[in-house]
């Protein structure tokens, strides 16, 4: 048996479990109309989703897009006959540039929604046209429906793949597995969580304060 190799360095792994966890603690504070610790978790979420876009392109190699990226074809091709790989597989790659886009919506037209009370509106809102603002709000109470099925088909499908193929959930968590392709270059995930950090003492800097005082 090949030894095992470390595929997703901590930066990978930290990101993807603590998104799961913060689009839960969104849609059940937006749900229960906790607005202030709503758009606190929101800044949370927008800062690990830019630090994950930047460390896309200069992260591990199994964090970069374009090691990852695949032509519809070969998606089909393998969801037809799939097997083990190193990182994501051809498919995933569609799986996560649509969560991707769908977070981003859910993000931006957050920050142009109209909560009612006044206190926690987004801070687009006084900013746009009333027309744009009732739009992103719209939009961000569609979005979140099919962002919660893209992540219901995603958690299904890494089900079935760990099952049937080889355990993907227990790879995100552990980070390594036996490797097909040994050759992966990792980047020391420090500078994922400095960026992390900066960016949160920023969104905290610009919109924080105001929010906290709401608690």
């Amino acid at each position: 048996m090949q030894p095992k190799v470390t595929v997703w360095d901590r930066a990978i792994r930290f990101f993807h479990w603590s998104q799961l966890i913060l689009v839960a603690g969104l849609w059940y504070t937006g749900d229960q109309g906790m607005m202030a610790q709503h758009q606190l978790l929101a800044y949370g979420l927008l800062a690990l989703m830019l630090s994950r876009l930047i460390w896309g392109f200069i992260g591990s190699s199994t964090a970069r897009f374009v090691n990852f990226a695949a032509t519809p074809t070969a998606a089909v091709r393998y969801l037809r006959h799939p097997y083990p790989v190193t990182g994501h597989n051809p498919a995933s790659f569609y799986m996560v540039t649509l969560l991707l886009l769908l977070l981003t919506i859910q993000l931006i037209t957050g920050l142009a929604t109209f909560d009612n009370s006044y206190l926690s509106d987004g801070p687009l809102v006084s900013v746009l046209p009333a027309y744009w603002v009732d739009l992103a709000s719209a939009v961000h109470k569609i979005n979140i429906n099919v962002l919660l099925a893209a992540v219901a088909v995603h958690v299904v499908a890494a089900i079935w793949h760990s099952v049937r193929i080889h355990n993907v959930i227990w790879v995100m968590l552990s980070g390594k597995q036996h490797a097909v392709d040994k050759n992966v270059n990792l980047q020391p995930s420090r500078w994922f969580f400095l960026m992390l950090t900066i960016i949160l003492l920023l969104l905290y800097w610009w919109q924080g304060k105001p929010l906290s005082a709401l608690l």
